[in-house]
């Protein structure tokens, strides 16, 4: 212990003198703040005292905006090509347009839209009438999280966010009355109404913790209790099965899953928590199925009957061995399974006696498919969305009898764009993917944007980005490194990458850029790294690391102080994630953190230039670690800079829709800028 107390005294060291001379003089000072984090180890932080759990303190507000309008200034100079790829990224070709989906129910059909708007039309050929009249108003920051309508087409309970924090207010309307019949503050975004219409089911978040943990039912103006899961690493959340006709209630930490069934009000146990071991059910009829990783991968499992799933042995339909199952649906004759193997996407149609009949690939390379929207059980058909690098969105429906595509033909126009993916050499010897797409036409030494993320199990996507087609028309190349950590390759690959196991995704991350850095088609001297939250304390922790590898970097609302928010259990998602970065309790999970985390690692090197952003509401990354971390990097670095920080005053984790193209040109125009492109 007194080994951890000494390494946690670390950040009391001070930068060297000449360093502050050298760095950031005309950026407005972040002072000191000391504060020291008691508990069973001790920490003391200089820049601790700036957090505010109010978010409301007038020096705190006064210093964020200081710090907005000196990043302001830095940009002027920008702001042309800032305004040029905004004009740029509204006549963008965007593909097919996701496609429009309507709620059948009490006789009419009915969408929501973002602004909070409800549409009601008769049907498919009848002209929409508005119910409700967008809820948004001004710039401010608005999210609607979800909606529920009642089955008899009067009640409509909706869940908002006004904050950015991701505490939801539930509110429940008589769409004939125009009467607000219930305000429900501090709600998790989950809400079902019951099967008979008589109770509305939400889950309310725990105080400070923002953890979803209890089951609450409205009905008749009064509210009850349902169900409160007890350990603080589970959460709770809601559905409904595909043939409605069971409601369920899921508990569930980082690797393992509880399920409870809600028919009759009252909170049933379907299978008993084991850990490790996570299963998710759905009905049709009397097809009761099972995605569960009771054998070690994911794979599908049927059940003799609903009331068996938790006593009887189930019949396996899939095997996850080698494969990674990311989405599933039930049809009346089919079930269908989207996958990923080798990090290129399939799909597989089972009859409904769980025999295979197609087995059939979506992507090659780098490019991406799904199940797109929530489908009549009863169709014959399912809908394939697929877009890649260098091609836009589209769909095709499938036939699940035959197999064959029905409609929509693959994009034949000519493509200025290439893409592919690469597999390079990791430190160790593993074979990292890496997909990429450029120009064809611009043959000289292009600047490289490599993103990363690597967290969560979550795999990058190769999306198209119609935004990133700018940078890719000023001769960049765009890369993303699905380093370990995430998903792309599956279970192992993920679990290589967290906890103790975390520096593996930094290993990853730097042998790609070092790999892509000896292209002769890459300029090496302009190679320039993007992450956002997680992403982000990937590329703070490569910097620490190879300070000298990339010419600047964005990180987007960065998740920089791994150590000292994992050594506070108050805080959102600690106590859930200990799995995923490591316990400070654990002396072998201490050590890996501190030798990681990018702010307790920060040191005097020549960092190259910076754009960082958060947001003041953010429940997710708070605020203060991007601040205390462009602080002590300012004081430490013997780099130039500049070392940027924008804070959204009235935003959390996501961007605030009415600014984020704004707040995407400028990030862009930065990283032009930097590599000598100012048009």
């Amino acid at each position: 212990m007194q080994t951890l107390l000494i390494l946690a005294s670390l950040l009391a060291t001070p930068a060297p003198a000449s360093v502050h001379e050298v760095t950031q003089a005309a950026a407005p000072l972040i002072p000191e703040r000391p504060l020291v984090m008691k508990g069973e180890i001790a920490r003391f932080d200089t820049y601790g005292g700036w957090r505010d759990d109010s978010r409301s303190a007038p020096a705190l507000l006064t210093l964020l905006r200081e710090q907005n309008r000196w990043t302001e200034q830095q940009l002027a100079g920008q702001q042309p090509l800032s305004e040029k790829l905004q004009s740029e990224w509204q006549h963008r070709e965007r593909g097919e347009p996701m496609p429009v989906e309507w709620l059948s129910q009490a006789g009419s059909q009915w969408r929501m839209s973002a602004d909070g708007s409800l549409w009601q039309r008769s049907g498919e050929q009848a002209e929409p009438r508005q119910r409700l009249a967008p809820r948004q108003s001004g710039d401010g920051y608005y999210e609607l999280a979800a909606w529920s309508l009642h089955p008899n087409g009067r009640w409509l309970a909706l869940a908002e966010d006004s904050r950015g924090d991701r505490d939801y207010r539930i509110t429940l309307l008589d769409l004939t009355s125009g009467e607000t019949l219930a305000t429900l503050p501090h709600r998790a975004s989950d809400l079902l109404w019951s099967l008979d219409g008589k109770t509305l089911y939400t889950v309310a978040n725990e105080r400070n913790t923002l953890r979803p943990w209890q089951l609450w039912a409205w009905q008749d103006g009064k509210e009850t209790m349902v169900h409160q899961e007890a350990d603080a690493a589970w959460l709770l959340s809601l559905y409904r099965t595909t043939d409605k006709r069971h409601l369920i209630l899921q508990s569930n930490n980082h690797d393992s899953s509880e399920q409870y069934l809600l028919d009759d009000g009252k909170a049933t146990l379907v299978k008993a928590r084991q850990p490790g071991v996570e299963y998710y059910l759905d009905t049709l009829a009397e097809r009761v199925l099972i995605k569960s990783n009771r054998d070690g991968e994911l794979g599908l499992y049927q059940a003799t009957s609903l009331a068996e799933v938790g006593s009887q042995p189930w019949r396996p339909l899939w095997s996850g061995q080698d494969r990674s199952l990311e989405k599933w649906r039930l049809f009346a004759a089919h079930t269908v399974l989207q996958y990923r193997k080798e990090g290129d996407d399939w799909l597989d149609v089972l009859d409904a006696d769980g025999k295979l009949t197609h087995s059939l690939p979506l992507t090659e390379g780098a490019g991406t498919a799904w199940i797109q929207g929530a489908q009549d059980p009863e169709s014959k058909r399912v809908l394939i969305r697929r877009q890649g690098m260098a091609e836009a969105p589209h769909q095709r429906w499938l036939d699940l009898a035959s197999g064959a595509w029905l409609t929509g033909d693959e994009p034949t126009q000519a493509s200025p764009y290439q893409s592919e993916r690469r597999w390079v050499v990791g430190k160790d010897g593993v074979r990292v993917p890496v997909s990429l797409v450029w120009r064809k036409d611009i043959i000289t030494p292009k600047a490289l944007l490599l993103y990363g993320y690597g967290a969560y199990g979550t795999p990058m996507r190769p999306y198209y980005q119609s935004q990133v087609l700018s940078l890719l028309d000023r001769g960049f190349v765009y890369a993303i490194a699905h380093v370990r950590g995430g998903g792309m390759l599956g279970e192992t690959w993920y679990l290589d990458g967290r906890g103790q196991n975390k520096q593996h995704s930094v290993d990853d991350f730097l042998a790609v850029a070092d790999s892509l850095a000896r292209d002769p088609a890459i300029d090496p001297a302009r190679l320039f790294a993007m992450g956002g939250s997680a992403g982000g304390l990937l590329v703070a922790a490569t910097l620490n690391q190879a300070p000298t590898r990339f010419a600047g970097a964005v990180l987007q609302v960065p998740f920089v102080d791994m150590l000292g928010t994992m050594m506070d259990p108050e805080l959102p998602l600690t106590r859930q994630e200990y799995a995923e970065w490591g316990n400070p309790a654990n002396a072998a999970d201490y050590a890996a953190m501190r030798r990681l985390s990018p702010y307790d690692n920060l040191h005097a090197a020549p960092y190259p230039p910076l754009y960082v952003t958060a947001g003041l509401h953010d429940s997710q990354v708070p605020y203060w670690e991007p601040l205390k971390w462009i602080a002590r990097l300012r004081a430490h670095s013997t780099g130039k800079g500049p070392y940027l920080l924008r804070t959204e005053l009235d935003g959390g984790h996501l961007a605030n829709p009415r600014t984020a193209q704004l707040r995407a040109a400028q990030e862009y125009a930065f990283l032009l800028t930097l590599a000598g492109v100012n048009h």
